[in-house]
């Protein structure tokens, strides 16, 4: 009877784990819509479908390239947090890694400007001069540009 227990216990456990990971990736990966609480700034625009043709293959290929410049950039961090919790500091190893870090901040920066500027190329003049008002809007409201799934986790603490 008590191995009948645990064996249930394991089995509920397991079940109970799956609808966790579930509802987690639902949420994670669902797609984002003008009625969620925080959508794409284009999908505020009122495309047409020719623009909107247009505006989700860059979107994709942008946030591909965010992802793969963030992998490195974290890459390099924990990197870098290995040398400086070495025993003996390697001074040149800190400098060139914290080089390396700056140089792809800076490409990720140069590619949000770059992406900014070739997708307002799709929008109309009214268009365009609303979404840089959505885009000021959501900075001064939340202190940052992009949606909530591209923001750090909340509970994250960063140093400083």
């Amino acid at each position: 009877m008590k191995d009948n227990l645990r064996t249930l216990a394991l089995i509920f456990s397991i079940i109970l784990n799956f609808a966790f990971i579930g509802a987690t990736a639902y949420y994670k990966l669902a797609p984002r819509s003008p009625a969620g609480s925080c959508p794409f700034l284009y999908e505020q625009l009122n495309l047409t479908k020719e623009q909107l043709s247009q505006v989700e293959p860059i979107r994709d290929r942008f946030h591909a390239r965010l992802a793969e410049i963030s992998s490195s950039i974290k890459t390099k961090q924990l990197r870098l947090i290995g040398l400086l919790a070495a025993a003996d500091l390697d001074h040149n190893g800190v400098d060139t890694l914290k080089e390396e870090i700056r140089v792809l901040q800076q490409t990720m920066h140069d590619t949000i400007i770059g992406h900014i500027l070739e997708e307002t190329n799709i929008f109309t003049a009214e268009q365009r001069k609303s979404f840089f008002n959505l885009m000021k809007e959501r900075i001064e409201q939340s202190g940052q540009p992009c949606p909530p799934w591209m923001r750090p986790s909340e509970g994250k603490r960063t140093a400083g």
